[in-house]
């Protein structure tokens, strides 16, 4: 109770600020600067929040790489969001587990909410897949089954939380999804974003009718309303396996409205009906966590991470395995290091350039360059600027052709003299033309 008065408080008192900060942060010494942090380079952005990669600078050289995560500026004075945030910073400072990306600090500057987050380098789980997908690669069972396990003991410690009392709140993450794990190069995985996170006494309840989480990844129980619980995480985190083993999205509809119906009708097939090496005990796992009906699934995270734990035992897979996929991922979807040039090459190219512009009398300089191949049925590529020139060179010389044709008709219509003879004409050319006379057919009326 004293929790949800303190935290009142503070949204009153944020609300009554007349002025808010509506830029990044605060320009200080040239840099970017939100309370202690140094604002380096943006990450991302939500519906709801900024996200940045940032540095903690403290005396003797102290520096820190975090994440600073702040309310977008069109929402600084919207009650929902702000209450949302204030509830996600409660819930984080309450998780302590090395499968959940911690916070650091909590502050407000003019009126600006800020968390400052642990800095994890590596790639999101989405951007696995797509990296997968594009190299036409699969991610190995044991592998898929690893990560799954870790995903499960940081679900354990959300959904396990307890008051200082002892008092259990349930919590709930409502976004598992593979945007919201990271798969770190020393094999870790990392469990974020508690956004849209519910528990008891927050700020911001759910309004009766409201879904709140990515459609593709909710459970029946949500889409129908019904009061929910933990087992919410893991038919997300049935999804997201399915994702991981099969790379195709188990409920792709064409709008929101198509993705529920599947989830609520479709057949759900097994991934070994899509993959030949994923082994029944897997299959028997996925099939579970995806059950309809909430009695027949785990009862907890942590009892699927216990059947996990088992396969991951039984396939004999090292942390060293998951390193070397993760950092073999890393490196092919990392962008081509910039290309630098040294400062004498650049010296030596505008000295030729300026020797190339000083010399008028230089003869020009002609290369030869290759044509392109064209394409069967492709069209020449033309300018404008030539386009134009060669249909008003067209237009010119199709008037002057006209002009002159129209002068000769004229000129030959006085010095002909048409004869009545069958089925001909006779053309008495010009004077002075040295043209011989000349007979052609012309068609004549007949009398």
């Amino acid at each position: 109770m004293k929790e949800t008065i303190a935290g009142l408080m503070l949204f009153d008192r944020l609300m009554r600020r007349r002025q808010v900060d509506r830029r990044f942060g605060r320009w200080r010494n040239g840099v970017v600067t939100l309370g202690r942090y140094e604002l380096v380079q943006p990450l991302g952005v939500g519906g709801m929040a900024q996200v940045f990669k940032a540095r903690a600078v403290g005396p003797g050289g102290f520096r820190r790489d975090v994440v600073v995560k702040r309310i977008l500026p069109e929402h600084g004075r919207d009650a929902e969001f702000m209450r949302m945030f204030v509830d996600e910073a409660k819930l984080l400072g309450l998780l302590h587990h090395p499968n959940i990306v911690q916070v650091y600090d909590f502050g407000e500057e003019d009126g600006v909410l800020f968390l400052a987050l642990e800095y994890v380098d590596g790639p999101s789980l989405s951007r696995v897949l797509r990296t997968l997908r594009g190299a036409n690669k699969r991610m190995p069972p044991a592998i898929v089954a690893f990560v799954a396990r870790e995903i499960c003991r940081a679900l354990a410690c959300v959904h396990e939380l307890s008051d200082e009392e002892g008092r259990p709140l349930g919590a709930v993450h409502r976004d598992v999804t593979p945007s919201n794990v990271i798969l770190t190069p020393a094999g870790e995985v990392k469990l974020l974003d508690f956004g849209v996170a519910t528990f008891k006494h927050a700020l911001q309840a759910t309004k009766s009718g409201t879904v709140k989480g990515k459609p593709a990844y909710l459970a029946p129980e949500q889409l129908e309303g019904k009061p929910i619980d933990g087992r919410v995480d893991l038919f997300a985190l049935g999804i997201v396996m399915h994702e991981m083993l099969t790379l195709q999205h188990l409920f792709a509809g064409d709008s929101d409205l198509g993705t529920v119906k599947q989830i609520m009708e479709m057949e759900i097939p097994k991934p070994s009906a899509k993959r030949d090496d994923v082994p029944e005990a897997l299959d028997r796992v996925v099939m579970r966590a995806l059950e309809r009906d909430r009695t027949r699934r785990f009862a907890s995270a942590a009892e699927m991470a216990a059947a996990l734990d088992d396969f991951v035992v039984a396939s004999k897979l090292h942390v060293d395995d998951v390193i070397r996929f993760v950092r073999a991922i890393a490196q092919a979807a990392a962008p081509p290091p910039p290309v630098l040039v040294s400062p004498a090459v650049v010296r030596r190219g505008r000295r030729a350039r300026e020797r190339r512009f000083d010399v008028d009398d230089a003869a020009p300089v002609r290369r030869r360059v290759a044509a392109a191949p064209r394409r069967q049925g492709a069209r020449p590529v033309v300018s404008r600027a030539r386009a134009a020139v060669a249909l008003g060179v067209a237009l010119v010389a199709l008037g002057v052709g006209t002009a002159i044709g129209l002068r000769a008709k004229v000129a030959v219509g006085k010095d002909v003299a048409p004869q009545k003879i069958t089925g001909a004409a006779v053309v008495q050319p010009p004077p002075g033309t040295g043209l011989v006379e000349r007979e052609r057919p012309w068609p004549l009326p007949r009398d």
